[in-house]
């Protein structure tokens, strides 16, 4: 009964790490405009001249003004509270105008590369799985099962 106990605290650290890490969000290395962003409605990392790193489900352009788009309780909602910048509620999400950051850099999200990776983490994953049941049935000689 140790063992399985062992073993089953195995699958628990497995499986949370698993799943911290499937929500990973992989940004293309190069920086574009506010304009481009706008254009590609994907979401987006804004970092700024202080390094703070904001998240945006995406950019709009109303007239020459942007606006970043984000949940209300995100870790960017709060940290553009902290900034003082005003948001306005619209619907889900809260808009925040743009102009007052000091951008240092924008990126575009990469749905492939963040798929793929959550496909080989999760592959590696259950193969560490498969593997610690196999070592606990190989130690125990079948007595867990």
């Amino acid at each position: 009964m140790r063992s399985f106990k062992i073993t089953l605290r195995a699958y628990a650290r497995y499986l949370s790490v698993l799943i911290i890490f499937q929500s990973c969000s992989i940004y293309y290395s190069g920086n574009i405009s506010l304009e481009k962003a706008s254009e590609t409605n994907r979401k987006v990392r804004v970092t700024t001249n202080s390094g703070e790193k904001l998240r945006f489900k995406w950019i709009e352009a109303v007239g020459e003004n942007y606006y970043g788009f984000t949940r209300e309780n995100s870790g960017s909602f709060k940290s553009l509270q902290k900034l003082g910048v005003t948001g306005r509620d619209s619907g889900k999400f809260y808009r925040f105008g743009l102009e007052t950051l000091q951008i240092d850099k924008i990126q575009a999200k990469n749905y492939s590369a963040s798929t793929i990776a959550t496909v080989v983490i999760s592959i590696v994953g259950l193969l560490a799985v498969l593997v610690t049941i196999a070592a606990a049935t190989w130690n125990v000689g079948f007595a867990a099962w």
